[in-house]
């Protein structure tokens, strides 16, 4: 029984070794013609007007994950433009230029600027260890792995000041953190969203997406010190991406229409209907620095 047991084992590790093996070397699915428009902002009093858009993308395949700079002066973002994987682009904003920053041949996702945009971080599809965190470094080329963990990861959010890396993991949907300077890892929270967590201005505190034992949907916050989580906002609808402006406010997009919880109140605002800008619909959003510009992405 024992020697049956074992080679019944063998041939189950063998059978998820090629299957692992023959989903690192296929393209990552992708939705097709997604485009990301950059609009000036105005803010006054927690209600944001978006006007002068721009495609900043322009590619007929999938583009995603917009990333402002700490300088608010670049936006990084993925885009498909070779119908095999997904590149990191660089859309510098004063110039209208657009550069490529990742030529592998596999895909990148979720990148962010990293020691004030000295490097940039993402999520890797191939290398070793698969699915993590790399950093690149733009002045050497050079790229490393960042994470002292080795669960997959789907999205994350790093504070390269403190250490701190929350990250929502790919194949468990729980939130993990972990310390990229010290020999730290914690399991914070299952049920959670597929949403990328994000650092909270000005704070040390992360956020991210939760789905309750009653099936309410919540922003909540965690924090590295306390180890303590916080709710903070319901998500009513089915668009789980928010992103969060300098002053505090969350934002997000449902249905093309703009919903602000401003950092002063305890519910949603209506804001500015975004129809007659998009014929698709908006997902993905992000707010500069400087509070300027926002970054939207259209599902088409």
């Amino acid at each position: 029984m024992k020697i049956q047991l074992f080679i019944l084992g063998t041939f189950l590790l063998f059978i998820a070794f090629i299957t692992q093996a023959e989903n690192e070397s296929k393209p990552v699915p992708t939705p097709d013609n997604s485009e990301i428009h950059l609009f000036d902002l105005n803010i006054e009093d927690s209600r944001y007007l978006l006007k002068n858009g721009k495609n900043i993308s322009n590619n007929l395949d999938y583009d995603n994950q917009p990333f402002f700079a700490d300088n608010s002066d670049a936006v990084l973002f993925v885009s498909n433009r070779d119908g095999k994987q997904t590149d990191i682009y660089e859309y510098q904003i004063n110039s209208a230029k657009t550069i490529q920053l990742t030529h592998t041949a596999h895909s990148e996702f979720s990148p962010k600027y990293f020691n004030e945009g000295a490097s940039i971080t993402y999520v890797s599809e191939g290398g070793i260890p698969y699915q993590s965190v790399w950093k690149l470094d733009r002045k050497s080329g050079n790229s490393t792995w960042l994470l002292n963990s080795k669960e997959p990861v789907g999205y994350y959010a790093v504070n390269d000041k403190t250490g701190d890396v929350l990250f929502w993991s790919r194949y468990g949907w729980s939130v993990q953190f972990l310390n990229i300077k010290r020999d730290e890892e914690r399991f914070v929270s299952g049920n959670a969203i597929p949403s990328s967590p994000q650092q909270i201005p000005n704070s040390e505190l992360f956020s991210f997406v939760h789905r309750q034992s009653n099936g309410e949907v919540w922003i909540k916050s965690f924090d590295p010190k306390t180890f303590s989580i916080t709710p903070l906002a319901p998500i009513y609808g089915s668009n789980y991406d928010y992103t969060w402006a300098p002053n505090g406010d969350i934002v997000r997009v449902e249905k093309n229409q703009l919903f602000i919880f401003p950092h002063h109140g305890q519910s949603w605002r209506t804001g500015q209907d975004l129809s007659e800008h998009f014929s698709g619909q908006i997902s993905r959003l992000a707010i500069s620095a400087n509070s300027k510009k926002i970054a939207l992405v259209e599902n088409r």
